[in-house]
Protein backbone atom coordinates (compact mmCIF):
# COMPACT_ATOMS: atom_id res chain seq x y z
CA UNK A 1 0.00 0.00 0.00
CA UNK A 2 1.10 3.72 -0.75
CA UNK A 3 1.20 6.02 2.05
CA UNK A 4 -1.79 8.74 1.60
CA UNK A 5 -0.47 12.56 0.77
CA UNK A 6 -0.43 14.85 3.51
CA UNK A 7 1.92 17.81 1.67
CA UNK A 8 2.02 18.91 -1.35
CA UNK A 9 -1.45 20.21 -1.54
CA UNK A 10 -2.75 23.59 -2.15
CA UNK A 11 -4.48 25.55 0.24
CA UNK A 12 -6.48 29.40 -0.02
CA UNK A 13 -4.69 30.78 2.87
CA UNK A 14 -7.42 33.46 2.57
CA UNK A 15 -10.79 30.79 3.72
CA UNK A 16 -8.26 27.67 5.23
CA UNK A 17 -9.77 25.70 2.24
CA UNK A 18 -7.64 22.51 0.82
CA UNK A 19 -7.94 22.88 -3.43
CA UNK A 20 -5.33 20.30 -5.40
CA UNK A 21 -2.54 18.28 -5.40
CA UNK A 22 0.31 20.00 -6.49
CA UNK A 23 3.70 18.29 -6.55
CA UNK A 24 4.73 15.31 -8.40
CA UNK A 25 5.45 12.55 -6.24
CA UNK A 26 7.05 9.59 -7.37
CA UNK A 27 7.43 6.20 -5.34
CA UNK A 28 10.38 3.85 -5.06
CA UNK A 29 10.36 0.12 -5.96
CA UNK A 30 8.02 -1.63 -3.60
CA UNK A 31 9.89 -2.48 -0.14
CA UNK A 32 12.54 0.02 -0.29
CA UNK A 33 10.85 3.23 1.87
CA UNK A 34 8.38 1.97 4.34
CA UNK A 35 6.18 3.26 6.91
CA UNK A 36 4.53 0.51 9.33
CA UNK A 37 1.57 1.24 11.18
CA UNK A 38 1.97 0.80 15.21
CA UNK A 39 -1.85 0.11 15.44
CA UNK A 40 -2.02 -2.60 12.82
CA UNK A 41 1.73 -3.83 11.70
CA UNK A 42 0.60 -2.89 8.21
CA UNK A 43 3.56 -1.65 5.87
CA UNK A 44 3.23 1.46 3.50
CA UNK A 45 5.31 2.78 0.74
CA UNK A 46 6.49 6.29 1.55
CA UNK A 47 7.16 8.56 -1.90
CA UNK A 48 10.77 9.68 -2.45
CA UNK A 49 10.10 13.55 -2.14
CA UNK A 50 8.87 13.27 1.48
CA UNK A 51 10.82 13.02 4.81
CA UNK A 52 8.73 11.03 7.94
CA UNK A 53 9.21 12.05 11.00
CA UNK A 54 7.21 10.98 14.59
CA UNK A 55 4.47 12.46 15.27
CA UNK A 56 4.51 12.58 19.44
CA UNK A 57 6.27 16.18 20.08
CA UNK A 58 3.92 17.89 17.74
CA UNK A 59 1.01 16.11 18.88
CA UNK A 60 2.01 16.73 22.62
CA UNK A 61 2.38 20.50 21.37
CA UNK A 62 -1.11 20.64 19.97
CA UNK A 63 -2.47 19.28 23.18
CA UNK A 64 -1.04 21.68 25.10
CA UNK A 65 -4.38 23.87 24.11
CA UNK A 66 -6.56 21.07 23.63
CA UNK A 67 -9.70 22.60 24.90
CA UNK A 68 -10.46 26.34 23.83
CA UNK A 69 -13.62 28.39 24.81
CA UNK A 70 -14.38 30.99 22.34
CA UNK A 71 -16.52 33.95 24.37
CA UNK A 72 -17.16 36.12 21.30
CA UNK A 73 -16.45 36.55 17.58
CA UNK A 74 -13.20 38.39 18.01
CA UNK A 75 -12.16 35.44 20.31
CA UNK A 76 -12.89 33.48 17.55
CA UNK A 77 -11.69 35.38 14.47
CA UNK A 78 -8.12 36.28 16.79
CA UNK A 79 -7.68 32.20 17.07
CA UNK A 80 -8.30 31.58 13.92
CA UNK A 81 -6.10 34.21 12.56
CA UNK A 82 -3.12 33.25 15.16
CA UNK A 83 -2.95 30.26 13.75
CA UNK A 84 -2.04 31.59 10.33
CA UNK A 85 0.54 33.87 12.08
CA UNK A 86 2.30 31.28 13.96
CA UNK A 87 2.43 29.09 10.84
CA UNK A 88 0.51 26.25 12.29
CA UNK A 89 -2.97 26.13 11.28
CA UNK A 90 -5.52 23.54 13.37
CA UNK A 91 -8.01 20.89 11.08
CA UNK A 92 -11.51 20.48 12.12
CA UNK A 93 -13.34 23.37 13.54
CA UNK A 94 -11.05 25.94 13.33
CA UNK A 95 -9.41 24.58 9.62
CA UNK A 96 -11.76 27.05 7.80
CA UNK A 97 -12.59 30.66 8.53
CA UNK A 98 -15.02 31.11 10.93
CA UNK A 99 -18.80 32.21 9.44
CA UNK A 100 -19.17 34.94 12.21
CA UNK A 101 -23.19 35.24 12.61
CA UNK A 102 -23.50 31.66 12.03
CA UNK A 103 -21.52 31.84 15.35
CA UNK A 104 -23.81 34.27 16.85
CA UNK A 105 -27.14 32.66 15.62
CA UNK A 106 -25.77 29.44 17.51
CA UNK A 107 -24.08 30.65 20.33
CA UNK A 108 -23.11 34.41 21.60
CA UNK A 109 -26.94 35.19 20.87
CA UNK A 110 -28.05 32.69 23.39
CA UNK A 111 -25.45 34.00 26.14
CA UNK A 112 -23.18 30.96 24.91
CA UNK A 113 -19.98 30.44 24.28
CA UNK A 114 -18.48 27.54 22.32
CA UNK A 115 -16.13 25.14 24.20
CA UNK A 116 -14.01 23.20 21.78
CA UNK A 117 -11.92 20.14 22.77
CA UNK A 118 -9.78 18.83 19.92
CA UNK A 119 -8.05 15.29 21.36
CA UNK A 120 -5.75 14.23 18.51
CA UNK A 121 -4.02 10.82 17.74
CA UNK A 122 -0.50 11.52 15.28
CA UNK A 123 0.41 8.81 13.15
CA UNK A 124 3.65 11.07 11.86
CA UNK A 125 4.64 14.11 10.52
CA UNK A 126 5.47 14.74 6.68
CA UNK A 127 8.46 17.05 4.85
CA UNK A 128 9.02 18.01 1.51
CA UNK A 129 12.04 20.00 0.60
CA UNK A 130 10.24 23.14 -0.82
CA UNK A 131 13.36 24.18 -2.94
CA UNK A 132 13.11 20.64 -4.70
CA UNK A 133 9.55 20.60 -5.15
CA UNK A 134 8.51 19.82 -8.77
CA UNK A 135 5.04 20.89 -9.47
CA UNK A 136 2.30 18.37 -11.25
CA UNK A 137 1.48 18.86 -14.75
CA UNK A 138 -1.59 20.41 -13.77
CA UNK A 139 -0.01 23.55 -11.89
CA UNK A 140 2.76 23.78 -13.95
CA UNK A 141 0.26 24.46 -17.11
CA UNK A 142 -1.81 26.70 -14.71
CA UNK A 143 1.18 28.89 -13.81
CA UNK A 144 2.07 29.22 -17.42
CA UNK A 145 -1.17 30.76 -18.48
CA UNK A 146 -0.18 33.51 -16.23
CA UNK A 147 1.63 37.20 -18.03
CA UNK A 148 3.72 39.65 -17.24
CA UNK A 149 0.74 42.49 -17.86
CA UNK A 150 -1.35 42.26 -14.56
CA UNK A 151 -4.65 41.45 -15.62
CA UNK A 152 -6.85 40.90 -12.25
CA UNK A 153 -9.41 38.16 -13.61
CA UNK A 154 -6.14 35.84 -14.56
CA UNK A 155 -4.52 35.81 -11.39
CA UNK A 156 -8.00 35.68 -9.34
CA UNK A 157 -8.89 32.47 -11.43
CA UNK A 158 -5.58 31.28 -10.44
CA UNK A 159 -6.07 31.58 -7.03
CA UNK A 160 -9.79 30.40 -6.61
CA UNK A 161 -8.69 27.00 -8.14
CA UNK A 162 -5.10 26.38 -7.06
CA UNK A 163 -5.39 28.63 -4.02
CA UNK A 164 -2.30 30.73 -2.22
CA UNK A 165 0.17 28.13 -0.54
CA UNK A 166 1.71 24.53 -1.10
CA UNK A 167 1.49 22.58 2.42
CA UNK A 168 5.06 21.24 2.72
CA UNK A 169 4.99 19.80 6.24
CA UNK A 170 2.52 18.25 8.27
CA UNK A 171 1.17 16.22 11.08
CA UNK A 172 -1.06 13.43 10.01
CA UNK A 173 -3.44 11.22 11.93
CA UNK A 174 -7.17 11.21 13.55
CA UNK A 175 -9.06 13.46 15.72
CA UNK A 176 -11.81 13.24 18.10
CA UNK A 177 -13.32 16.27 18.58
CA UNK A 178 -16.45 17.77 20.97
CA UNK A 179 -17.98 20.77 21.16
CA UNK A 180 -20.10 22.05 24.29
CA UNK A 181 -22.53 25.06 25.15
CA UNK A 182 -20.96 27.07 28.11
CA UNK A 183 -22.03 30.42 29.96
CA UNK A 184 -20.95 32.96 28.01
CA UNK A 185 -20.66 35.07 30.97
CA UNK A 186 -18.96 33.55 34.11
CA UNK A 187 -17.87 33.83 37.53
CA UNK A 188 -14.79 31.58 36.61
CA UNK A 189 -13.00 34.55 34.48
CA UNK A 190 -10.29 31.55 33.64
CA UNK A 191 -10.39 29.88 31.01
CA UNK A 192 -8.45 27.13 32.10
CA UNK A 193 -10.55 26.59 35.00
CA UNK A 194 -13.75 26.62 33.37
CA UNK A 195 -12.80 24.00 30.52
CA UNK A 196 -11.91 21.58 33.60
CA UNK A 197 -15.47 21.66 34.32
CA UNK A 198 -16.85 21.08 31.07
CA UNK A 199 -17.78 16.92 31.04
CA UNK A 200 -15.70 16.17 27.97
CA UNK A 201 -15.98 12.28 27.10
CA UNK A 202 -12.57 11.81 28.07
CA UNK A 203 -12.49 13.43 31.27
CA UNK A 204 -12.68 11.47 34.54
CA UNK A 205 -15.01 12.56 37.51
CA UNK A 206 -15.43 16.32 37.58
CA UNK A 207 -14.88 17.82 40.67
CA UNK A 208 -17.29 18.90 43.11
CA UNK A 209 -16.59 22.48 42.82
CA UNK A 210 -17.34 22.32 38.93
CA UNK A 211 -21.64 21.30 39.79
CA UNK A 212 -23.13 24.82 39.85
CA UNK A 213 -21.27 25.81 36.07
CA UNK A 214 -21.09 21.97 34.91
CA UNK A 215 -24.91 22.12 35.49
CA UNK A 216 -25.52 24.85 33.25
CA UNK A 217 -23.18 23.73 30.18
CA UNK A 218 -24.20 20.50 27.44
CA UNK A 219 -22.15 19.04 25.13
CA UNK A 220 -23.74 19.24 21.63
CA UNK A 221 -21.74 17.04 18.86
CA UNK A 222 -18.76 14.81 19.06
CA UNK A 223 -17.09 13.36 16.19
CA UNK A 224 -13.79 11.68 14.83
CA UNK A 225 -11.94 12.83 11.87
CA UNK A 226 -9.65 10.61 10.16
CA UNK A 227 -10.15 6.64 9.61
CA UNK A 228 -13.76 5.09 9.56
CA UNK A 229 -15.55 7.94 11.61
CA UNK A 230 -18.76 5.28 12.01
CA UNK A 231 -16.49 3.24 14.41
CA UNK A 232 -17.65 4.03 17.90
CA UNK A 233 -14.64 2.14 19.95
CA UNK A 234 -11.82 4.13 19.94
CA UNK A 235 -9.16 1.49 19.93
CA UNK A 236 -11.14 -0.03 17.01
CA UNK A 237 -10.93 3.35 15.35
CA UNK A 238 -7.66 3.82 15.73
CA UNK A 239 -6.75 0.81 13.71
CA UNK A 240 -8.24 2.53 10.47
CA UNK A 241 -6.68 5.76 10.42
CA UNK A 242 -3.77 4.75 8.66
CA UNK A 243 -5.38 4.08 5.32
CA UNK A 244 -7.67 7.53 5.53
CA UNK A 245 -5.83 9.52 8.20
CA UNK A 246 -7.37 13.38 8.57
CA UNK A 247 -4.76 16.61 8.13
CA UNK A 248 -4.25 17.50 11.79
CA UNK A 249 -2.35 20.46 11.31
CA UNK A 250 -0.07 22.06 8.79
CA UNK A 251 3.25 22.71 10.13
CA UNK A 252 4.41 24.72 6.80
CA UNK A 253 3.55 25.86 3.90
CA UNK A 254 4.56 28.39 0.67
CA UNK A 255 3.43 30.69 -1.56
CA UNK A 256 2.95 30.01 -4.74
CA UNK A 257 4.72 32.93 -6.34
CA UNK A 258 8.12 30.66 -4.98
CA UNK A 259 7.73 28.97 -7.66
CA UNK A 260 8.17 31.87 -10.00
CA UNK A 261 11.06 32.69 -11.79
CA UNK A 262 9.94 35.61 -13.73
CA UNK A 263 9.98 38.70 -11.72
CA UNK A 264 6.92 40.84 -13.31
CA UNK A 265 4.83 37.85 -13.05
CA UNK A 266 5.82 36.85 -9.16
CA UNK A 267 5.15 40.92 -8.36
CA UNK A 268 2.25 40.45 -9.79
CA UNK A 269 1.23 37.28 -7.86
CA UNK A 270 2.36 38.96 -4.38
CA UNK A 271 0.33 41.84 -5.01
CA UNK A 272 -2.86 39.96 -5.76
CA UNK A 273 -2.41 37.57 -2.94
CA UNK A 274 -1.66 40.50 -0.23
CA UNK A 275 -5.06 42.42 -1.69
CA UNK A 276 -6.74 39.77 -0.93
CA UNK A 277 -5.66 38.91 2.09
CA UNK A 278 -6.22 42.42 3.32
CA UNK A 279 -9.94 42.62 2.07
CA UNK A 280 -10.55 39.16 3.89
CA UNK A 281 -9.11 40.17 7.01
CA UNK A 282 -11.00 43.49 7.02
CA UNK A 283 -14.35 41.78 5.87
CA UNK A 284 -13.50 39.11 8.99
CA UNK A 285 -13.00 41.65 11.86
CA UNK A 286 -16.00 43.86 10.71
CA UNK A 287 -18.27 40.95 11.07
CA UNK A 288 -16.67 40.41 14.24
CA UNK A 289 -17.22 43.70 15.53
CA UNK A 290 -21.07 43.90 14.43
CA UNK A 291 -21.93 40.40 16.20
CA UNK A 292 -19.96 41.61 19.09
CA UNK A 293 -21.62 44.73 18.70
CA UNK A 294 -24.69 42.90 19.80
CA UNK A 295 -23.87 40.99 22.83
CA UNK A 296 -24.57 42.43 26.55
CA UNK A 297 -21.06 42.93 28.77
CA UNK A 298 -20.30 40.51 30.72
CA UNK A 299 -20.14 42.02 34.55
CA UNK A 300 -17.66 41.01 36.92
CA UNK A 301 -19.48 38.93 39.69
CA UNK A 302 -22.45 37.51 37.36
Amino acid sequence: MRLPRGVGISIDRSSGRLMAPAVQLTYPSAGSRTWTDGHTGAIFDLFNEATLGPANRVAAAYDTARVQIFHNASHLNAAWRQTFADGKVRGGELARRPEMFEYYENYFNHEEALALSQRVIGLYTLTINASAVQLNEFARHALSHLTATFDSDLYEDLINTWGTHIITRSLVGGMIEERAKVPRCSRIFDNARLAHCIPFSDRGPISSNCTYYTDQMRLISKRRLGGDVEIDNDNEWKRTLATGPALLQILEMVPWYDFITDKAVKQNLITIMRYRQTNFDFSQAESARLVDSRLQPCISGS
